[in-house]
């Protein structure tokens, strides 16, 4: 029977990090299934999601804290089952440019949530400009069965011009069978 476990670990990145961890992780026995790799500042984040037996995963589990110790990383981990996407009729991708300050991530969240979209990637960063600072935001959203796709489209361009976005897009996919 195979097994998931996710494991994200964070550490100052530094040339040769993920390959000691990835080489650890097949050490083990485990296979890497999905991952991600993040830069923020000078600190890596990366995220797996691994398969194997129950055996391999217990000795990845009771190794990696010691292993993480020695790479000065954190680690953590979470017993998990595979991924069953669900089959959305629907998706689309929203992008806007606007004013960096606190809480825009926030409240794109809130919209797309308001809206009956689920949020299923979400890249944000911060462009250092004068006079200020722009953020760049990304979301990959699909429709929930109670959204409301024809109205989502307006809906978020007035959102965007509310908050005075320089820029904005909101492109709705259709899945036909």
């Amino acid at each position: 029977m195979t097994h998931y476990l996710v494991v994200t670990a964070i550490g100052t990145d530094r040339p040769g990090i993920v390959n000691e961890v990835t080489r650890h992780v097949s050490g083990c026995g485990c296979n890497i299934v999905d991952s991600r790799l993040g830069i923020f500042g000078n600190e890596f984040t990366f995220i797996m999601l691994l398969s194997g037996d129950w055996n391999s995963l217990m000795q990845l589990e009771i190794s990696l804290p010691l292993r993480s110790q020695e790479w000065d990383l954190i680690t953590m981990m979470k017993r998990t089952e595979r991924h069953q996407s669900l089959q959305y009729d629907i998706s689309a991708s929203a992008e806007v440019l606007i004013r960096d300050q606190p809480g825009i991530v926030s409240q794109c969240t809130q919209f797309f949530s308001d809206h009956g979209w689920d949020i299923q990637a979400m890249q944000t960063m911060t462009l250092e400009q004068q006079p200020f600072n722009l953020l760049k935001a990304n979301f990959q959203l699909n429709l929930a069965k109670q959204g409301d796709e024809s109205g989502s489209k307006a809906a978020f361009a007035g959102f965007c011009r509310e908050l005075g976005a320089e820029s904005f897009e909101f492109i709705i996919n259709h899945k036909y069978a």
